[in-house]
């Protein structure tokens, strides 16, 4: 039986994610919308815009780790090791 990778789980979140903004966004809309200054519509906006750039970041981020693990397993595991020893030398104290 073959196991996800990251990036198929992360694929896999961001699509929960979207169903779950679309059901919100759909059940939202049949809310009572307020009456006012054209700002309130443009907030949801920029939100989703903004963690829409995040997730895009935050996927950058983890591509980049897991190829650098993936190219370099014996330093991962050196520097992972190191810093155990580093945070439990710290935390012993």
């Amino acid at each position: 039986m073959k196991q996800p990778n990251l990036r198929e789980e992360i694929a896999g979140l961001r699509a929960e994610i979207e169903q779950l903004r679309d059901s919100k966004s759909s059940t939202s809309a049949e809310a009572a919308k307020p009456e006012g200054d054209d700002q309130s519509h443009d907030q949801p906006a920029n939100v989703s815009k903004l963690l829409g750039e995040l997730g895009d970041l935050v996927q950058t981020l983890i591509d980049e780790a897991e190829e650098s693990f993936t190219e370099h397993p014996v330093a991962s595991v050196s520097v992972a090791l190191a810093l155990g020893i580093v945070i439990g030398r710290l935390t012993a104290r």
